[in-house]
């Protein structure tokens, strides 16, 4: 179950508060700016979750086995493709109907939200202390899940942003444009 008892309201709030608003964008810049300030946004969230997993695993470094180092790297290597995903810049030039891809890309929005405020908590669950075991036989699982999740969502809406070079060719799924 999810609970906010770690996770700053004010922080969630920002967040939300820079989601772009892909309909009233007037011009390129505009539209790339918006753009920028949401995935710094959600990079920041994502540098926190990365920063405490980091801080737990150097505490514990003498009691974590080394699946348990393993497990952190991976996490932290997924937290890295997705500031690649983040960090695409270029063009803003929505795919297919607008009206059809404003909505997708809200949908994305929303979902991304709610995958980072999750896994802020998750990771928030991971401490130095005695549970840490358990964290890492159930939440690290879960954690990778949330984030490959994140990653694919990322990169689906540099698609329909018509961002980076994977948005030359089809989306799985999808019609060539």
């Amino acid at each position: 179950m999810i609970s906010s008892a770690r996770i700053s309201i004010n922080a969630m709030t920002a967040l939300m508060e820079k989601m772009p608003s892909y309909d009233s964008y007037r011009s390129d810049e505009q539209a790339a700016d918006a753009e920028r300030t949401f995935r710094r946004a959600l990079g920041v969230m994502l540098k926190d979750c990365g920063d405490h997993l980091l801080r737990v695993a150097e505490k514990r470094a003498q009691l974590m086995s080394a699946e348990e180092e393993s497990k952190v790297d991976a996490l932290i290597e997924r937290i890295g493709l997705i500031f690649r995903r983040l960090d695409r810049e270029g063009d803003v030039c929505l795919v297919g109907n607008c009206d059809n891809t404003i909505h997708e890309l809200e949908e994305i929005d929303v979902r991304l939200i709610l995958v980072i405020e999750n896994a802020t908590e998750m990771v928030h669950h991971l401490e130095a202390g005695a549970t840490a075991d358990h964290w890492f036989q159930t939440e690290a699982e879960n954690l990778s899940r949330d984030l490959s999740s994140f990653s694919e969502m990322a990169e689906e809406r540099n698609y329909l942003l018509g961002l980076g070079w994977e948005s030359e060719f089809s989306w799985p799924g999808r019609e060539a444009v």
